[in-house]
């Protein structure tokens, strides 16, 4: 094996002749945007650009209903919260994620259960999710990782056997399908 480049060795990307690209990406129209809404004085969560959003991002995830939030970690709080979740429950969610799904449990006072994931999808495994439901498991978070979808027609059977809620984290998913529904339906 060559020499690690933080000891000596050659870097895999010299930054000097070949810089990372420039990020975020964004050009006028975004300016223009950002001016308009600055301008505006309605920078509130129904503004009329989070509108024309939540409108158009309904038509293409086929959703009957979309509300803008400022990440996906105060939606997944904002779910657990719709749905009652709170002190003494428990949530199954897939031990590789991001921290903050977990992080959103713990938020509600609930108490995460972390399971195993499937190694060729990187996804929640159903059959651990099967074993770690206790009287006070309240809900399953599968979390589509690396665009792979968790395997949603499982995860159902076993929240309906079990009267579990299921709140989906479909971050790395707009635009897919499973069995031809979008994520989240």
């Amino acid at each position: 094996m060559s020499k690690l480049a933080i000891h000596g060795g050659k870097p895999v990307r010299d930054t000097k002749t070949n810089p990372w690209p420039k990020w975020p990406v964004w050009d006028r129209n975004e300016e223009r945007a950002l001016i308009e809404t600055l301008n505006s004085g309605i920078w509130s969560y129904n503004g009329p650009r989070e509108t024309e959003f939540n409108k158009q991002f309904a038509e293409y995830s086929g959703s009957k209903y979309v509300l803008t939030a400022a990440n996906g970690t105060v939606t997944l709080q904002m779910a657990l919260e719709a749905c009652g979740i709170g002190i003494g429950d428990e949530v199954i969610l897939p031990g590789l994620t991001w921290q903050a799904t977990a992080a959103t449990v713990l938020d509600v006072n609930a108490t995460p259960v972390l399971v195993d994931v499937v190694e060729d999808t990187w996804c929640i495994d159903t059959r651990e999710v099967e074993k770690a439901i206790t009287p006070r498991t309240k809900a399953i978070i599968p979390v589509h990782l690396y665009g792979s979808f968790a395997d949603m027609d499982e995860i159902l059977r076993i929240a309906k056997k079990h009267n579990l809620r299921v709140i989906e984290d479909c971050a790395h998913k707009h635009g897919g399908e499973w069995n031809g529904k979008k994520p989240g339906q």
